[in-house]
């Protein structure tokens, strides 16, 4: 019983001796722990609060958090030792920092956003390469006066409801009676102007035509300058004239070249002289017209001196006395004719009476005469005697008689006017030619042989040509 009760007590000394050897073992590991902290605990704090202060947004819990005092080993300096007593062992003193506070993040609020400018509605206008644009006058460009326009007098009744962005103060308009009605800009003056916003295709001149109208005795003028908006090249025309029509709305156009640069393009009506009304503009490519190739002229051909057609009235003889009668007629080729009103027939040419007319042959040789003649249809009492004096009988063709006189018989039974040539009825009625023996001033002669024979027209040639 006592070796086991010994036994008993021996157990529990050893593990009360083994409980006090963990209790020893925990309170060293736990002093080492505050020892750590202790040292470590600045550092720990400053990071701690680091990461609060740059976090978006900071956890309630952590919004108020305030570090811990940083401790710094400071010696304790005793007032009544001496000043060479200093103590070995400082004592930690607590040294208070800032706090770090964590910012709330402010809460986004709405902004509201600028309303954008509505864009102008008048321009820019673009021209065509090819076609027409028409620009009415009171479409000029935004941006108020001094900028889109220049209106010198308040007199007129400005833009009215037409264009509320400028209202009364903007150009001067009125309605119209114009084609296509709408409004016209008036009641111009001196020195104002109006600027339209254009883009055109290319570089180049361009037709500008102008509607307008004015009263007889005012002289509207105006002048067009362009400026590129692109490169800032600028071209001006001379001043221009537009001129009157007769009253207000007497509406004309008138046409001018104006030079626009590719892009865009401002382009100021300048009114130079006032008093006159404008209601649009039309844009077209320029055409130059185009010169026309000249044609190399006809040659006119070298006429031939050598050769002789000529045409002789009859009424234009001389010696159409005794029973020659010039009578008229609208039928005849210059209204009249001759005919001979003798009733005798001749068998031998009179030497009297006598017809003359004179002509130039321009060469020697064989020439034909023709009588433009109407005879009503008769068969008789339709001859007459021809010759042209000078003529070598000898060398005449188809001529029987020694002196040159031919019997021009049996001409063509006719109502009405007919060329019948020269025959000659003594020589079974052949074709005379007669033969003239060198070039200058000859004469025809005819004289009655019957009295039916109507003469109207001469003509004489060498050449092969008919009447």
């Amino acid at each position: 019983m006592k070796q086991q009760k010994h036994h008993n007590q021996k157990k529990i000394y050893e593990a009360g001796q083994g409980f006090v050897e963990y209790a020893i073992i925990l309170i060293f590991v736990g002093i080492a722990v505050v020892l750590v902290v202790s040292l470590m605990q600045p550092a720990i704090g400053d990071v701690f609060s680091r990461f609060v202060a740059q976090a978006p947004v900071a956890p309630p819990s952590l919004l108020n958090y305030t570090p811990p005092p940083t401790f710094t080993n400071t010696p304790t300096v005793d007032p009544s030792a001496s000043a060479t007593t200093v103590s070995s062992n400082p004592t930690n003193t607590a040294t208070a920092t800032a706090t770090s506070t964590a910012t709330a993040t402010p809460t986004a609020t709405n902004t509201l956003a600028a309303s954008a400018t509505p864009p102008c509605p008048y321009g820019p206008f673009t021209a065509s390469a090819s076609g027409s644009v028409r620009i009415q006058m009171e479409d000029f460009r935004c941006g108020g006066a001094g900028v889109a326009f220049n209106d010198t007098t308040g007199d007129g009744p400005g833009s009215g409801t037409y264009r509320s962005d400028v209202g009364d103060e903007g150009p001067d308009l009125e309605n119209t009676s114009d084609s296509g009605g709408g409004v016209n800009v008036g009641w111009t003056q001196n020195d104002e102007w109006m600027e339209y916003e254009i883009i055109a295709p290319v570089t180049d001149s361009y037709l500008f035509t102008i509607r307008h109208a004015s009263p007889s005795g005012n002289n509207p003028r105006i002048q067009i300058h362009t400026t590129s908006v692109d490169n800032g090249y600028q071209a001006d025309t001379n001043t221009i004239s537009v001129g009157t029509t007769g009253g207000w709305q007497n509406w004309q156009s008138r046409s001018v070249q104006v030079t626009l640069f590719e892009g865009r393009n401002i382009v100021r009506f300048n009114i130079v002289t006032g008093s006159g009304n404008y209601n649009y503009f039309d844009i077209a490519p320029f055409a130059p017209t185009a010169t026309p190739t000249p044609v190399p002229p006809t040659a006119t051909p070298t006429p031939d001196l050598t050769v002789l057609e000529l045409y002789l009235e009859a009424e234009s003889g001389n010696g159409l006395t005794g029973s020659w009668v010039i009578a008229n007629s609208g039928s005849a080729s210059g209204g009249q004719y001759i005919y001979w009103s003798g009733s005798d027939r001749t068998n031998s040419p009179h030497p009297n009476n006598q017809v003359t007319y004179s002509f130039n042959a321009p060469v020697a040789g064989l020439y034909k005469v023709y009588l433009r003649v109407n005879t009503r249809n008769s068969t008789n009492d339709d001859s007459v005697w021809v010759t042209i004096d000078g003529v070598n009988v000898n060398q005449s063709i188809n001529i029987s008689r020694s002196d040159g006189w031919v019997m021009f018989n049996n001409i063509a039974g006719s109502s009405s006017w007919l060329w019948d040539q020269v025959h000659n009825a003594e020589s079974g009625n052949a074709l005379v030619e007669f033969y003239v023996p060198a070039a200058g001033t000859r004469t025809l002669r005819l004289t009655y042989r019957e009295n039916n024979t109507w003469i109207d027209q001469i003509y004489i040639t060498n050449s092969s040509t008919p009447p």
